[in-house]
């Protein structure tokens, strides 16, 4: 049998199943919206905890009677401090400055802010911590010592962001394991059924071939070929799909739970795509076997 043979009984394969060959291209499609999603969901979330552990996690509010090379030596304590990524004294001018630069957008805030002075702001020093699974319990730990510094005035521990941020973060992920794990089935499920569909009719067929000495893996071989054909189509499409709605998804969330939006060109690395691109069509050249069985019950 030679290879243009394979070809075109591949072909007629193709038309006579178009139907079940789409549905296995679109249970393909699914397959790989899933495992992208999975993979970019948890690249995501582990972008926004990461983007949370370099942002500012304690502010302390000096006393207006401290003076300047006194929060000096007290940002030098808190930088030898374990746990402190790294310390920033804020003076009134540069808080000024921050609030002029938020509120620029707004209408209406050009006519109050010109009249504050800087005097209206006290000075302030700026904590971050190095990112850990207990971060809102240190910055708490923290912000309860400086409350006790006589040059503290008040602290202000944005744990309250940092813990709603994980635990929405953390429900997310439960969440979304479970509906890729569903979606994955129910899509495996299908496409698998959609193999079998007419299995027997393929049985009479090979067994037709085989009398007439064709081998047993070349029997099902067109079918191999037309399943991995169609795995490739589906993954194509996954790709296609994910390159155009992922953002749009992604920044839909990041808006609905106030996060820093992700960095453009967030998406699959190369390896990451060729690695789907080889598994579904080798998948669909494996299910070839499953469709096509070879006579007396050992498939090839």
């Amino acid at each position: 049998m030679t290879f243009a043979w394979i070809l075109r009984r591949a072909r007629r394969q193709a038309v006579s199943a178009r139907r079940a060959l789409w549905a296995a291209a679109g249970s393909f499609l699914v397959l790989g919206l899933v495992s992208g999603v999975a993979v970019l969901g948890l690249r995501a979330t582990r972008g926004w905890m990461s983007t949370v552990g370099q942002g500012v996690h304690v502010i302390a509010f000096l006393r207006d009677d401290v003076q300047p090379d006194q929060a000096a030596q007290l940002v030098d304590l808190l930088r030898l401090r374990p746990g402190v990524s790294r310390v920033r004294l804020v003076e009134p001018a540069e808080a000024l400055a921050r609030l002029r630069d938020a509120a620029r957008p707004l209408p209406a805030a050009g006519s109050w802010l010109d009249d504050l002075e800087p005097g209206y702001f006290p000075r302030s020093i700026e904590v971050a911590l190095v990112a850990s699974a207990d971060l809102s319990q240190r910055a708490t730990e923290l912000s309860r010592r400086l409350r006790g510094l006589a040059a503290v005035a008040d602290v202000d521990a944005m744990t309250d962001g940092v813990a709603r941020l994980a635990a929405w973060v953390r429900f997310g992920q439960r969440l979304g394991w479970a509906v890729v794990l569903a979606a994955g089935i129910a899509a495996l499920s299908f496409l698998v059924s959609t193999v079998l569909r007419g299995r027997e009719a393929r049985r009479r067929q090979a067994q037709v071939l085989v009398i007439l000495g064709e081998t047993a893996g070349n029997v099902s071989l067109p079918a191999n070929i037309a399943l991995a054909a169609a795995g490739l189509a589906g993954a194509l499409a996954a790709l296609v799909v994910l390159r155009i709605a992922w953002p749009t998804l992604l920044t839909a969330v990041e808006r609905a739970m106030g996060i820093v939006p992700t960095p453009t060109g967030f998406f699959l690395g190369f390896w990451e795509s060729a690695a789907g691109l080889l598994a579904a069509p080798l998948l669909g050249w494996m299910l070839g076997y499953l469709s096509t069985p070879v006579p007396g019950g050992v498939d090839a």
